[in-house]
Protein backbone atom coordinates (compact mmCIF):
# COMPACT_ATOMS: atom_id res chain seq x y z
CA UNK A 1 0.00 0.00 0.00
CA UNK A 2 0.67 3.53 -0.73
CA UNK A 3 -0.74 5.78 0.44
CA UNK A 4 -2.99 6.26 3.55
CA UNK A 5 -4.45 9.20 5.45
CA UNK A 6 -6.99 9.49 8.92
CA UNK A 7 -7.78 11.21 12.01
CA UNK A 8 -7.72 9.87 14.87
CA UNK A 9 -9.99 10.81 17.92
CA UNK A 10 -9.46 8.17 20.34
CA UNK A 11 -11.51 10.20 22.62
CA UNK A 12 -14.50 11.18 20.59
CA UNK A 13 -17.65 9.14 19.36
CA UNK A 14 -15.66 8.46 15.79
CA UNK A 15 -12.32 7.37 16.70
CA UNK A 16 -10.99 6.50 13.20
CA UNK A 17 -11.55 7.70 9.75
CA UNK A 18 -9.14 5.97 7.45
CA UNK A 19 -8.67 6.48 3.57
CA UNK A 20 -6.04 3.70 1.85
CA UNK A 21 -4.43 2.64 -1.69
CA UNK A 22 -2.53 -0.26 -2.07
CA UNK A 23 -0.39 -0.12 -5.07
CA UNK A 24 1.86 -2.80 -6.40
CA UNK A 25 2.66 -5.13 -9.71
CA UNK A 26 -1.08 -5.69 -11.57
CA UNK A 27 0.04 -9.52 -12.08
CA UNK A 28 0.93 -10.07 -8.15
CA UNK A 29 -1.17 -12.46 -6.98
CA UNK A 30 -3.60 -11.09 -4.20
CA UNK A 31 -6.53 -12.25 -2.95
CA UNK A 32 -9.13 -8.86 -1.92
CA UNK A 33 -10.28 -8.22 1.40
CA UNK A 34 -11.95 -11.16 3.32
CA UNK A 35 -12.15 -12.85 6.85
CA UNK A 36 -8.69 -15.21 7.03
CA UNK A 37 -9.27 -18.46 8.93
CA UNK A 38 -9.90 -18.59 12.37
CA UNK A 39 -6.61 -18.74 14.75
CA UNK A 40 -7.78 -20.39 17.79
CA UNK A 41 -7.84 -17.42 20.66
CA UNK A 42 -7.34 -15.40 18.25
CA UNK A 43 -10.24 -12.80 16.80
CA UNK A 44 -11.47 -12.64 13.53
CA UNK A 45 -8.98 -11.27 11.30
CA UNK A 46 -10.48 -9.17 7.91
CA UNK A 47 -7.47 -8.13 5.63
CA UNK A 48 -6.28 -8.88 2.00
CA UNK A 49 -3.82 -11.29 1.66
CA UNK A 50 -0.56 -11.15 -0.88
CA UNK A 51 -0.50 -14.67 -2.09
CA UNK A 52 3.28 -14.19 -3.17
CA UNK A 53 4.09 -12.92 0.49
CA UNK A 54 1.47 -14.47 2.31
CA UNK A 55 1.10 -11.36 4.69
CA UNK A 56 -1.22 -8.65 4.09
CA UNK A 57 -0.69 -4.65 3.76
CA UNK A 58 -4.12 -3.62 5.64
CA UNK A 59 -6.14 -5.21 7.97
CA UNK A 60 -8.28 -4.76 10.83
CA UNK A 61 -9.04 -7.66 13.81
CA UNK A 62 -12.99 -7.62 14.78
CA UNK A 63 -11.66 -6.46 18.26
CA UNK A 64 -10.47 -3.13 16.88
CA UNK A 65 -6.96 -4.00 16.39
CA UNK A 66 -5.45 -2.64 12.93
CA UNK A 67 -1.93 -2.77 10.72
CA UNK A 68 -1.19 -0.65 7.41
CA UNK A 69 1.98 -0.85 5.84
CA UNK A 70 3.52 0.90 3.47
CA UNK A 71 7.31 0.88 1.53
CA UNK A 72 9.59 2.90 1.33
CA UNK A 73 10.85 4.61 -1.33
CA UNK A 74 14.40 4.07 -1.67
CA UNK A 75 17.75 1.88 -3.36
CA UNK A 76 19.02 -1.09 -2.27
CA UNK A 77 18.66 -4.82 -2.34
CA UNK A 78 15.71 -6.57 -4.31
CA UNK A 79 12.55 -7.38 -2.18
CA UNK A 80 13.18 -11.40 -3.04
CA UNK A 81 16.19 -11.20 -0.92
CA UNK A 82 14.65 -9.81 2.22
CA UNK A 83 11.78 -11.30 4.31
CA UNK A 84 8.32 -10.49 3.50
CA UNK A 85 7.04 -6.74 5.42
CA UNK A 86 3.54 -7.79 4.75
CA UNK A 87 4.13 -10.89 7.19
CA UNK A 88 4.67 -8.03 10.04
CA UNK A 89 0.74 -6.63 9.57
CA UNK A 90 -0.36 -10.07 9.43
CA UNK A 91 1.85 -11.22 12.67
CA UNK A 92 0.56 -8.16 14.69
CA UNK A 93 -3.45 -9.16 13.97
CA UNK A 94 -2.97 -12.62 14.28
CA UNK A 95 -1.42 -12.37 17.91
CA UNK A 96 1.98 -13.81 17.37
CA UNK A 97 5.78 -12.15 17.62
CA UNK A 98 7.12 -9.89 15.29
CA UNK A 99 10.16 -12.46 14.34
CA UNK A 100 9.41 -16.11 15.40
CA UNK A 101 5.46 -15.96 14.53
CA UNK A 102 5.61 -17.51 17.81
CA UNK A 103 2.75 -16.94 20.00
CA UNK A 104 2.56 -13.45 22.02
CA UNK A 105 0.92 -12.40 24.54
CA UNK A 106 3.39 -9.69 26.52
CA UNK A 107 1.72 -6.50 26.31
CA UNK A 108 -0.26 -3.99 23.99
CA UNK A 109 0.77 -1.91 20.73
CA UNK A 110 4.15 -0.10 22.10
CA UNK A 111 5.20 -3.26 23.41
CA UNK A 112 5.04 -5.29 19.59
CA UNK A 113 6.38 -2.29 18.11
CA UNK A 114 9.64 -1.88 20.70
CA UNK A 115 10.00 -6.00 19.96
CA UNK A 116 9.57 -5.20 16.31
CA UNK A 117 12.54 -2.67 16.10
CA UNK A 118 15.10 -5.25 17.62
CA UNK A 119 14.17 -7.54 14.21
CA UNK A 120 13.41 -4.63 11.39
CA UNK A 121 16.84 -4.30 10.05
CA UNK A 122 16.40 -7.58 8.50
CA UNK A 123 14.04 -6.05 6.01
CA UNK A 124 13.63 -3.84 3.26
CA UNK A 125 12.25 -0.27 3.76
CA UNK A 126 8.51 -0.36 5.72
CA UNK A 127 6.24 1.68 7.56
CA UNK A 128 3.84 0.38 9.32
CA UNK A 129 0.83 1.67 11.49
CA UNK A 130 -0.42 0.28 14.28
CA UNK A 131 -3.90 0.86 16.40
CA UNK A 132 -6.12 -0.95 19.56
CA UNK A 133 -8.97 0.86 18.65
CA UNK A 134 -10.23 -0.19 21.95
CA UNK A 135 -6.87 0.99 24.12
CA UNK A 136 -6.46 3.99 22.27
CA UNK A 137 -3.01 3.43 21.31
CA UNK A 138 -1.56 3.92 18.07
CA UNK A 139 2.20 3.93 17.09
CA UNK A 140 4.11 4.04 13.63
CA UNK A 141 6.89 1.37 13.36
CA UNK A 142 9.02 2.05 10.56
CA UNK A 143 13.53 0.88 9.77
CA UNK A 144 13.86 4.19 7.85
CA UNK A 145 12.50 6.54 10.71
CA UNK A 146 12.09 6.86 14.37
CA UNK A 147 9.28 5.28 16.31
CA UNK A 148 6.31 7.84 16.61
CA UNK A 149 3.40 7.64 19.23
CA UNK A 150 0.62 8.92 16.88
CA UNK A 151 -0.70 11.80 18.59
CA UNK A 152 -4.45 12.39 17.62
CA UNK A 153 -5.31 14.67 14.38
CA UNK A 154 -4.87 14.22 10.94
CA UNK A 155 -2.33 11.97 9.72
CA UNK A 156 -0.77 10.83 6.02
CA UNK A 157 1.79 8.26 5.04
CA UNK A 158 2.77 7.21 1.50
CA UNK A 159 6.41 6.18 1.23
CA UNK A 160 8.52 8.22 3.33
CA UNK A 161 8.02 8.98 6.71
CA UNK A 162 5.08 9.64 8.70
CA UNK A 163 3.50 13.26 7.61
CA UNK A 164 5.85 13.58 5.04
CA UNK A 165 4.25 16.47 2.69
CA UNK A 166 4.09 14.46 -0.42
CA UNK A 167 0.91 16.40 -3.04
CA UNK A 168 -1.10 13.43 -3.11
CA UNK A 169 -0.65 12.97 0.65
CA UNK A 170 -1.83 16.54 1.44
CA UNK A 171 -4.85 15.94 -0.77
CA UNK A 172 -6.14 13.09 0.78
CA UNK A 173 -5.11 14.24 4.31
CA UNK A 174 -7.47 17.79 3.59
CA UNK A 175 -10.32 15.13 2.13
CA UNK A 176 -10.20 13.26 5.45
CA UNK A 177 -10.09 16.35 7.78
CA UNK A 178 -12.92 17.81 6.31
CA UNK A 179 -15.40 14.76 5.84
CA UNK A 180 -18.00 14.65 8.34
CA UNK A 181 -19.50 11.37 10.25
CA UNK A 182 -21.97 10.55 7.94
CA UNK A 183 -22.71 7.85 4.97
CA UNK A 184 -22.36 10.19 2.36
CA UNK A 185 -19.28 11.29 3.17
CA UNK A 186 -17.54 8.55 4.19
CA UNK A 187 -17.98 7.38 0.64
CA UNK A 188 -17.35 10.03 -0.51
CA UNK A 189 -13.21 9.60 0.26
CA UNK A 190 -13.44 7.28 -2.59
CA UNK A 191 -12.89 10.41 -5.01
CA UNK A 192 -9.60 11.51 -3.67
CA UNK A 193 -8.37 8.44 -3.60
CA UNK A 194 -9.21 7.26 -7.37
CA UNK A 195 -8.01 10.88 -8.54
CA UNK A 196 -5.15 9.99 -11.50
CA UNK A 197 -3.79 13.95 -11.61
CA UNK A 198 -0.06 13.51 -11.41
CA UNK A 199 1.82 16.13 -9.09
CA UNK A 200 2.73 19.03 -11.28
CA UNK A 201 6.58 18.84 -12.22
CA UNK A 202 8.01 21.18 -9.56
CA UNK A 203 6.32 19.37 -6.51
CA UNK A 204 7.16 15.83 -7.46
CA UNK A 205 8.93 14.06 -4.68
CA UNK A 206 12.54 13.55 -4.55
CA UNK A 207 14.03 10.86 -5.49
CA UNK A 208 16.69 8.57 -3.62
CA UNK A 209 19.98 8.98 -4.33
CA UNK A 210 21.03 6.64 -6.71
CA UNK A 211 17.13 6.12 -8.26
CA UNK A 212 16.79 6.27 -11.44
CA UNK A 213 13.26 6.35 -12.91
CA UNK A 214 11.93 8.11 -16.05
CA UNK A 215 9.83 11.09 -15.75
CA UNK A 216 6.78 9.13 -17.38
CA UNK A 217 7.31 6.83 -14.11
CA UNK A 218 7.74 9.72 -11.54
CA UNK A 219 5.04 11.57 -12.40
CA UNK A 220 2.53 8.61 -12.73
CA UNK A 221 3.63 7.60 -8.79
CA UNK A 222 2.52 11.08 -7.84
CA UNK A 223 -0.71 10.33 -8.36
CA UNK A 224 -3.13 9.07 -5.88
CA UNK A 225 -4.81 6.73 -7.60
CA UNK A 226 -2.18 4.96 -10.58
CA UNK A 227 -1.96 3.11 -13.62
CA UNK A 228 1.46 2.68 -15.28
CA UNK A 229 2.51 -0.33 -17.79
CA UNK A 230 2.02 -3.54 -15.47
CA UNK A 231 1.74 -1.48 -11.85
CA UNK A 232 -0.76 0.32 -10.06
CA UNK A 233 -3.59 0.89 -7.87
CA UNK A 234 -5.04 -2.65 -6.77
CA UNK A 235 -7.52 -1.72 -4.47
CA UNK A 236 -8.90 1.42 -2.45
CA UNK A 237 -10.21 1.00 1.07
CA UNK A 238 -12.27 3.18 3.48
CA UNK A 239 -12.31 2.78 7.63
CA UNK A 240 -14.72 4.32 9.55
CA UNK A 241 -14.83 2.77 13.78
CA UNK A 242 -16.66 4.50 16.69
CA UNK A 243 -15.85 3.89 20.63
CA UNK A 244 -19.22 2.15 20.61
CA UNK A 245 -17.17 -0.30 19.00
CA UNK A 246 -19.09 -0.40 15.60
CA UNK A 247 -16.73 -0.63 12.49
CA UNK A 248 -17.65 -0.21 8.68
CA UNK A 249 -14.88 -1.08 5.65
CA UNK A 250 -15.56 -0.96 1.97
CA UNK A 251 -13.24 -1.68 -0.58
CA UNK A 252 -13.27 -1.30 -4.14
CA UNK A 253 -10.90 -4.05 -5.92
CA UNK A 254 -9.43 -2.44 -9.36
CA UNK A 255 -8.48 -5.05 -11.88
CA UNK A 256 -5.97 -4.58 -14.97
CA UNK A 257 -8.94 -4.37 -17.10
CA UNK A 258 -10.11 -0.80 -15.21
CA UNK A 259 -13.45 -3.06 -13.92
CA UNK A 260 -13.38 -2.53 -10.17
CA UNK A 261 -15.58 -4.69 -7.07
CA UNK A 262 -16.85 -3.60 -4.38
CA UNK A 263 -17.19 -5.33 -1.05
CA UNK A 264 -18.59 -3.83 2.61
CA UNK A 265 -18.68 -5.18 6.07
CA UNK A 266 -20.22 -3.52 9.01
CA UNK A 267 -20.24 -5.08 12.66
CA UNK A 268 -20.05 -4.14 16.06
CA UNK A 269 -17.99 -5.78 18.61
Amino acid sequence: MCLIAWSWQPRHARCLLLGANRDEWLARPTEPMHWWDAVPGVPPVLAGRDLQGGGTWLGIRRDGLLAALTNVRETGSREAQRPSRGNLAARFLQGRHPRSGEPWAAGGVPAWARELQRHMHEFAGFNLLLADLRRGEMVCVSNRAPLVDVEPGVHGLSNAALDTPWPKVLRLRQAVAHARDDEQDFESLLQPLLDPAPAEDSELPPLPPGMQLSREWNRGLSAAFIRLPDYGTRCSTLLRAHSDGSIQVLEQQHEADRARREFRWNWRD
